[in-house]
């Protein structure tokens, strides 16, 4: 017995010292930084302790709300276009016989880093030299400054995201769908159901926790976003693709105050974790319901 607590504690301890040191220590002291003075511009001050004033100052920054906003453009309308593409493309591969041979194919962009993807799109969204705009002008239409301009730099940024991770949204569905029963299709053929009361009373209803793990992982990711959008615009032009990552990286490190930028983290992660428990338990309560 005494032998089977030693190894134990041989195997628990090391993992919860590495735990300690890399999640639980800068995560409380993210929190300390947060209710503290803590700017390094100011350095006589000292960091006295202010309360909840950081993040009562982020809540009347109009670039806080704009950055957020910016982030729930990236979850909704990316998260939105990037599991359609990838339910497309699991169907389809699905449906062809050896079709898993070809499936590494589709990840290239998913395992590239991050850094490569936002210089390579930086330069096919050039206005001179880019290829996009080559294609552009053998339509015959005027080349467009796509990370030039506020709205249409927010698309591209979007379009870029959407090539980058939807490889991640489709070899999650084409994994929940092989591991799908055949039990319920065969039984849907013999009754006579068609195409598309398969796809919304079989497949989908199977799916439905595959799917809320893929957009989980996309939403947390997507709110993290910052080294391929950092490369490409560094939030530009002026702040039109500004993310919270994006602001919060700025408050810290070109502005200098540690404590505003510690409490942005922690209502990040307020956010997520909201995001989190709609998606885990809300949405199956009501489908229970």
């Amino acid at each position: 017995m005494k032998l089977k607590k030693t190894s134990f504690y041989i195997l628990f301890l090391p993992a919860l010292a590495v735990l300690i040191m890399v999640a639980i220590f800068p995560f409380a002291a993210c929190i300390n930084n947060s209710i503290r003075f803590y700017d390094l511009t100011n350095p006589a001050k000292g960091t006295p302790y202010i309360g909840a004033t950081n993040y009562k100052l982020l809540f009347e920054d109009v670039r806080f709300w704009h950055s957020l906003k910016i982030t729930f453009y990236f979850v909704i309308f990316g998260g939105v276009l990037q599991l359609i593409l990838g339910y497309t493309m699991a169907s389809l591969i699905n449906g062809i016989e050896k079709g898993s041979r070809i499936v590494p194919f589709f990840l290239i962009p998913m395992v590239m880093t991050p850094v490569v993807v936002g210089l390579t799109w930086r330069l096919m969204y050039d206005h001179t030299l880019g290829i996009i705009n080559y294609f552009v002008r053998l339509l015959g239409i005027t080349p467009l400054a796509w990370l030039g301009t506020g709205r249409l730099a927010l698309f591209s940024v979007i379009l870029t995201d959407v090539w980058e991770w939807t490889p991640l949204i489709f070899l999650v569905l084409y994994s929940g769908m092989r591991a799908l029963p055949t039990e319920p299709y065969e039984a849907g053929k013999i009754d006579g159901a068609n195409t598309w009361q398969v796809l919304t009373r079989i497949t989908l209803p199977l799916l439905k926790p595959v799917i809320l793990v893929a957009v989980l992982l996309r939403t947390i990711d997507a709110f993290k976003w910052f080294d391929t959008i950092y490369i490409m615009t560094n939030g530009g032009p002026g702040i039109a693709t500004e993310t919270a990552s994006i602001y919060s990286y700025l408050i810290s490190f070109n502005f200098f105050n540690i404590g505003k930028g510690s409490a942005f983290s922690i209502i990040m992660i307020i956010l997520v974790n909201i995001f989190c428990l709609f998606y885990t338990k809300i949405i199956p309560e009501k489908e229970m319901a």
